[in-house]
């Protein structure tokens, strides 16, 4: 997607977003405007249109893996900080990434550091180093799996690189 289309549709969703918190008051709109293309534009500055797009069929199906992960770890995670002996074995995984460049490596690191009980530190080339509540737990599938949804979100296939560790 080239840089004006982008602009145009970033500040067109961002103008929406300052329509809805404003509650449609048309004394901010000018302002709301302005605003909104400025920030569009840092916005392309920072984060440049990618070759990588989300398929918007795909979109439910990450949503609803995103949610019901975040809810399942969430529940764990609460379990274990709540109970008195404090069952956990924190560390970090170094993990090789088999995602593209861009857009699907920061959405994965992301994803990653919303998910509870992991948070992303680095992303470094082709590798992610992730801190972990607990490394019994399956990190690595967790984190291969997330992978491979987030592949499948942008429509592409992960490469069948070995994952370090």
């Amino acid at each position: 997607m080239s840089r004006l289309p982008t602009l145009v549709l970033r500040w067109l969703l961002l103008s929406l977003v300052w329509w809805s918190l404003t509650d449609g008051d048309a004394s901010g709109l000018v302002f709301g405007a302005a605003a909104g293309l400025l920030v569009a534009w840092i916005s392309l500055v920072l984060f440049p249109p990618s070759l990588h797009v989300i398929r918007l069929r795909a979109l439910p199906g990450f949503v609803l893996f995103f949610l019901s992960r975040s809810l399942l770890a969430a529940i764990d995670v609460s379990r274990r900080l709540l109970s008195p002996s404090l069952p956990v074995t924190p560390g970090y995984l170094r993990a090789e990434l088999s995602l593209p460049e861009g857009v699907p490596r920061w959405l994965l690191a992301n994803t990653l550091s919303l998910l509870p009980g992991t948070l992303s530190v680095t992303l470094q080339g082709d590798e992610i180093e992730l801190h972990c509540l607990d490394l019994t737990q399956p990190v690595r599938q967790d984190f291969e799996y997330t992978q491979v949804r987030v592949a499948a979100l942008f429509g592409v296939t992960p490469d069948q690189r070995e994952v370090g560790g």
